[in-house]
C-alpha cells in the first residue's frame, strides 16, 4: 500500500506520529472490553469540535512531538515542543504558543541512551516537582530508516528550564538493529486517578500499545511495571507486554467519566478514533472519528494534509486530566506542504453523555473566514494556516462520516490555481475539477434532506466574482449569488 511504502521512506521519530501504519494490528483487538457497569454509554456520547486554532509554525526544525504543558505559579503556562532537542515556549494561555523557544533538554553525548535526540512527551507534578517522560533515540541512521527507542523519566526544580535525567524507565525486549526501528517509545502518561501514573506507548516489533505503570509518588527507574497477562509484574525495562490493540498513545483522563481516553490517527477509520477504557487496559472505540483525515502521508509534500501527534489538554492547568470541555493539540502540515511548513494547532472539544444515542455524534465546526488583504472568503473545518485570513462567522457542524441511515453526502474543499481569482470553494465530492478548482481536503458530510436541528448550507460567488463561499441563508447574506445548495449541517 502507498501509506506503509511512504511511511518507511521517512525519518522515523516522525512516523510514529501517525500512530495508525499498522495493518496487521487491527483498532480493538486484544484483551476484551470490560462491560459498562457503571452506567457509562459510549454510544450515548455526544462530541463537538470548534474551530482550529493555528498558534504556532511553521517551523522546519520543531514540532516534531507531542505538546505538552505546565501552569506556573504566576497563572501564564509553558509549553513544550521538540525535535531532537526539547524547547520551552512561555504564553498567557495554553494555547498562546507563538513566542520564541529556548532549548532545555538535549541529546545524551556520543554513545548515550539518547543520543539521538530527547523529546519531552509528558510533564507532570508529583510531590511539588515536575517531572517529565522523555523519548529517548540511539543508534539512529534516518536515512535507511534506523533507530532504537526507549523512555527515560527526567526532574525539574525550575518549572521546565532545567532538567535532571533520572534514568530510562521502559524499554524494548529487542535491541538495537541496522536498518530497523526497534525498542518502545513515543509514550504518552496519564494519572490514572488510582494511585499510579500510566504510559501508553507504541512497540515497535508488531505496532501494538502497550502499557506500563508506576506509583504515582514514586515515578523513579524500577518502579515502572508493564502489564502482561493480566497482571503488572513485568519490569518495564525490557520485560514481556500483552498487547492492547492499536490504540495509539494520545493519553488523557476524562474525570466526568472516569475512563482514560487514548486517541489514533487512523485512515482506515477514516480519521482520529478515540478509544476509552475504565480499567486501563480494555479500550473500546467511539464509532465515529472524532475529525477525518483523507491520509497520513509521511512522504512530504503530499496532496493531502497532515494531523501528527495529538495530545488532550485542560485548558486550565495544561495537563491531560479532563472535564468535558477540553482541547487537542496537533502537529499540521498542511496539503502540498513539506515539513518546512509543520504548525501547532489547538482545537477546541466537547463531550457530553445523554440517556441515549445521539442522531449525529460527531461535529466538526465548519468556518468561514475572509482575507482582510483582498476581501476573498474561504470555508473550512481544518486549520487555516494563512494568517491574512481572519474569522468571519461559523456555519454549523459537519458530520466526520458518511451516515449509516440517512442520506449523507461527502463535502470537499477545492483549492483554484495561483492564477484564479477564485482561490477556494466548497463542492460536492467530485466536482472540484467541475469548477476548474482541484480537491485540497475532505471538510465532512452534511445531511441530503432537512433533519431535526439542522440548517441548510448554500454554496454562494460573491458580489465581485473574486471568490466562493458558504452561508446558511439562500440570499447569501446580500453578499452575492446563490449557486447551489450544498446540503444540511447540524445547529448545534
Amino acid at each position: 500500500m502507498r501509506l506503509i511504502r511512504n511511511l518507511f521512506l521517512t525519518r522515523p521519530r516522525a512516523l510514529a506520529g501517525i500512530l495508525a501504519i499498522a495493518v496487521w494490528a487491527s483498532p480493538g483487538d486484544g484483551v476484551p472490553a470490560a462491560g459498562p457497569a457503571d452506567g457509562f454509554c459510549l454510544d450515548c456520547l455526544t462530541v463537538r469540535l470548534g474551530r482550529p486554532l493555528v498558534v504556532r509554525g511553521p517551523f522546519p526544525d520543531e514540532l516534531d512531538n507531542h505538546f505538552a504543558a505546565l501552569r506556573l505559579a504566576d497563572g501564564s503556562f509553558r509549553g513544550f515542543s521538540a525535535n531532537a532537542v526539547t524547547y520551552a515556549i512561555d504564553g498567557k494561555h495554553v494555547w498562546s504558543m507563538g513566542g520564541a523557544r529556548r532549548a532545555v533538554l538535549f541529546p545524551d553525548p556520543e554513545g548515550g541512551v539518547s543520543d539521538c535526540g530527547r523529546w519531552l512527551n509528558s510533564v507532570m507534578r508529583v510531590n511539588g516537582r515536575v517531572y517529565g517522560l522523555v523519548h529517548q533515540e540511539r543508534n539512529c541512521n534516518y536515512k535507511v530508516s534506523q533507530t532504537s527507542k526507549s523512555m527515560g523519566v527526567a526532574v525539574s526544580a525550575d518549572e521546565g528550564l532545567t532538567w535532571s535525567g533520572l534514568g530510562t524507565v521502559i524499554s524494548g525486549r529487542d535491541g538495537a538493529a541496522a536498518g530497523r526501528i526497534t525498542g518502545e517509545g513515543d509514550c504518552g502518561w496519564v494519572d490514572g486517578q488510582d494511585g499510579h501514573v500510566y504510559a501508553y506507548c507504541l512497540r515497535n516489533s508488531d505496532w501494538r500499545t502497550i502499557v506500563a505503570r508506576a506509583p504515582a509518588t514514586d515515578l523513579d527507574p524500577g518502579n515502572w511495571r508493564k502489564f502482561n497477562d493480566g497482571g503488572w509484574n513485568e519490569d518495564a525495562r525490557g520485560g514481556a507486554a500483552t498487547a492492547l490493540g492499536f490504540f495509539g498513545t494520545a493519553a488523557g483522563y476524562l474525570k466526568d467519566f472516569n475512563r482514560v481516553a487514548l486517541i489514533a490517527n487512523d485512515p482506515w477509520f477514516g480519521g482520529l478514533r478515540l478509544s476509552v477504557s475504565a480499567d486501563k487496559v480494555s479500550f473500546t472505540d467511539l464509532k465515529e472519528p472524532i475529525l477525518p483525515v483523507d491520509e497520513a502521508d509521511w512522504k512530504r509534500p503530499a496532496d493531502s494534509d497532515l494531523i501528527a501527534y495529538v495530545s488532550i489538554v485542560n485548558p486550565v492547568d495544561g495537563g491531560n486530566a479532563v472535564g468535558g470541555d477540553f482541547m487537542l493539540a496537533y502537529v499540521y502540515v498542511p496539503p502540498g506542504e513539506s515539513f518546512a511548513s509543520r504548525y501547532l494547532v489547538f482545537q477546541d472539544v466537547r463531550v457530553s453523555m445523554g440517556r441515549e444515542p445521539p442522531p449525529s455524534q460527531v461535529g466538526i465546526a465548519l468556518t468561514r473566514w475572509k482575507n482582510s488583504d483582498n476581501g476573498a472568503y474561504r470555508s473550512s473545518s481544518g486549520p487555516v494556516v494563512d494568517a491574512a485570513y481572519r474569522h468571519d462567522r461559523p456555519l454549523g457542524y459537519l458530520l466526520t462520516r458518511q451516515g449509516d441511515a440517512a442520506a449523507t453526502i461527502e463535502l470537499m474543499e477545492c483549492v483554484g490555481d495561483a492564477s484564479d481569482q477564485v482561490r477556494y470553494s466548497l463542492a460536492i465530492d467530485g466536482d472540484c475539477a467541475g469548477e476548474g478548482f482541484r480537491r485540497l481536503r475532505t471538510a465532512g458530510w452534511v445531511h441530503t434532506d432537512p433533519r431535526p436541528d439542522t440548517l441548510p448550507l448554500y454554496h454562494c460567488l460573491d458580489a465581485s466574482e473574486r471568490s466562493y463561499f458558504a452561508s446558511n441563508r439562500s440570499d447569501c447574506e446580500g453578499l452575492g449569488a446563490m449557486q447551489s445548495l450544498l446540503g444540511y449541517v447540524l445547529r448545534r
